[in-house]
């Protein structure tokens, strides 16, 4: 069994990286809206951290790293 060391963003945190409100990010997800992949574990959901920054890649989005 390989343990996997992937860092999980909260909404609070993925919404801060999107520069976007929490509420924003979770209106976007209920409506369907093209958003980065995220998993639920137990009654939270969870963002990939390396699969979020992958989808903004993929979407043209800057990340602001140490601004």
């Amino acid at each position: 069994m390989q343990v996997s060391a992937e860092r999980y963003l909260t909404y609070e945190q993925a919404a801060a990286l999107l520069c976007m409100s929490t509420g924003g990010l979770r209106n976007r997800m209920c409506r369907g809206e093209p958003m980065p992949p995220s998993v639920k574990i137990g009654r939270r959901r969870l963002f990939p951290e390396s699969e979020l920054h992958k989808w903004l890649a993929e979407q043209g989005g800057l990340l602001a790293q140490g601004e």
